[in-house]
């Protein structure tokens, strides 16, 4: 029997991905730095490994996972997560000896993983994308802004990056919005006085303008510039409620998007799944490229459940086995994710937000819906994202990360 090996067990997608695999009678092994999570206590996993943590020692996270690639027959290995896709990808030789890996080769990664060479090529195929420029240093940051329309958004190029082997992710949350010249040049000193000490670069920002409207993902699966599976959701809630993780989404069909996203992934000779984030403006209908996921994405439960198995599409597709490409699925279909990002989007709303009734009834009103997690038919996991949320919140708690979810040591 075909075993595969899904990193970062403690994530949404890596139990979706379990699950998937698992239910077509698939050998799952689940690998993750915690011992105790979703993907681990789901039945659809067959085996558990502990490796080294990435965030805090990515060498070390390395040199376990190639032990374990080259003692055990693992025939396709699922990176999920930025800290360990990037890793891998970065030493993909070595991992390709040994083992099928379902991600790009870091040349082709780096494109959607570093958003201002995303932008670069954005530009250059003709995809919409709101005005943007690199922050080299203050200087070239007090001339540039003279020319934008505000407000404008500080963006790190990556969301994670290393220092020391020690891993950092850097999240786009309030502090990062600026409504004025002034606003715009005391933040950014701000956010620099703070990182700078971690010795990150001074071109590690962009400036973008705000794009107004819903966020829009759409996920495909590529193949010889070729899409074998597309599906697209519209966000409806997302935390932080500036701007991240969707917490309630439906599923859509829009097909400027859709023609937008595969011209920029086939400009990029992408290979494998992403997920491709507009924002589209409900006025205007303007969509404006918001950046691109070169992993599996968090909401992925959603394109399962109304008809495309991305994780299961891509097994076939890599361990060279017939498939029926999909591009055909339910549209109308709500998920969430309750735990804890729905709780968090709540808080989050009420402190930052107005409006806190209706709030409150939105909430209250999508308590049915469908979750990522909690399903009847396989429960434990519930039991681990339980336990996620509260080792995220003793993490807040001890300084370690904020309540967004970005690491600080």
């Amino acid at each position: 029997m075909p075993k595969v090996l899904v990193t970062d067990a403690s994530e949404r997608a890596a139990l979706a991905i379990i699950r998937s695999l698992g239910r077509k009678g698939i050998d799952v092994i689940a690998a993750d730095s915690t011992r105790f999570n979703g993907g681990f206590l789901s039945k659809y996993c067959s085996h558990r490994i502990i490796y080294p943590s990435p965030q805090r020692n990515k060498r070390k996270f390395i040199d376990s996972m190639l032990h374990f690639v080259k003692n055990e027959t693992i025939d396709l290995l699922i990176p999920v997560t930025d800290f360990t896709m990037i890793p891998i990808v970065e030493r993909l030789d070595k991992f390709e000896k040994y083992v099928e890996v379902a991600a790009p080769p870091y040349e082709i990664a780096i494109k959607a993983l570093d958003k201002a060479q995303t932008i670069k090529i954005a530009e250059k195929c003709g995809v919409p994308y709101p005005k943007t420029f690199l922050v080299e240093d203050l200087e070239s940051l007090e001339s540039n802004a003279k020319s934008l329309n505000f407000p404008v958004v500080i963006k790190p190029r990556m969301k994670v990056f290393w220092v020391r082997e020690k891993a950092l992710m850097l999240k786009v949350t309030h502090r990062n919005f600026a409504f004025t010249y002034r606003d715009l040049i005391e933040k950014y000193k701000t956010i620099m006085s703070q990182l700078i000490k971690l010795g990150i670069p001074n071109d590690f920002f962009l400036i973008q303008e705000y794009v107004r409207g819903r966020g829009y993902g759409v996920e495909a699966l590529i193949h010889n510039s070729k899409a074998i599976a597309l599906f697209m959701h519209k966000r409806i809630r997302e935390y932080p409620v500036s701007g991240g993780a969707s917490t309630l989404r439906i599923s859509v069909k829009n097909k400027k998007l859709r023609e937008y996203a595969l011209t920029l992934l086939n400009a990029m000779n992408w290979q494998g799944v992403a997920m491709v984030e507009f924002r589209v403006d409900h006025e205007t209908n303007d969509a404006k490229l918001i950046e691109i996921n070169g992993r599996f994405w968090g909401s992925l439960p959603l394109a399962i459940n109304t008809g495309v198995d991305f994780p299961y599409l891509l097994y076939k597709l890599m361990m060279n086995e017939n498939f029926t490409p999909c591009f055909s699925y339910r549209v109308g279909i709500m998920q969430k994710w309750l735990i804890p990002g729905d709780l968090l989007w709540l808080l989050d709303s009420f402190l930052n937000g107005k409006g806190k009734l209706h709030t409150l009834k939105s909430f209250l009103s999508s308590l049915n819906v469908p979750d990522d997690v909690i399903l009847p038919d396989d429960f434990t996991p519930t039991v681990g994202a339980l336990t996620d949320t509260l080792r995220l919140f003793l993490d807040v708690a001890f300084g370690k990360r904020t309540l967004y979810g970005e690491l600080l040591n």
